[in-house]
């Protein structure tokens, strides 16, 4: 069993990066940390959180050169965690309503489901932006099912309270 993997990566602003990232989550989350079918669907979760950064965060400067966004990915023997830090346009994914997925699918509509995949894959997903400097997403999986699920649970409530 893993024990504590740290890796940081710094990719501009272009999505001919994503397969390297993807790379990245694979090699840590799927060296016996968890299966291969479990492990490839964390990958899609962070694949899609960049790719949601690529398209959105940077589409009102096109002029500008390609921006940076860091990659740290941390696993230990009870979680993986991912945190990406970028220094586009503010979005915080935790107040994205949630997606009917049948009915978006029985419209036609393509594209749209980043987050909700986000939210059902991972345990955690936390938001944060620093006033000037940069915006952090942070989402984690857990090892144990049962905490994933209590976690999911109470953020749940949380996201229904507040």
């Amino acid at each position: 069993m893993i024990e504590h993997t740290h890796l940081e990566l710094v990719v501009p602003n272009d999505t001919s990066c994503l397969a390297r990232v993807r790379q990245a989550v694979v090699e840590i989350v799927g060296n016996g940390m968890f299966l291969p079918v479990k492990a490839n669907l964390i990958a899609l979760a962070v694949d899609e959180a960049m790719a949601n950064i690529m398209e959105h965060a940077y589409a009102g400067a096109p002029d500008t050169p390609p921006a940076e966004i860091e990659v740290q990915l941390d696993a230990t023997a009870e979680r993986f965690m991912c945190t990406i830090r970028d220094r586009g346009v503010g979005f915080d994914p935790r107040g994205a309503p949630e997606v009917d997925v049948r009915e978006h699918v029985k419209a036609g509509r393509k594209g749209g489901l980043g987050i909700c995949l986000m939210r059902r894959i991972m345990d955690e997903i936390n938001y944060t932006y620093k006033q000037g400097s940069h915006n952090e997403l942070m989402m984690v999986k857990f090892v144990d099912e049962n905490m994933g699920k209590a976690r999911r649970e109470a953020s749940g409530r949380q996201a229904k309270q507040g």
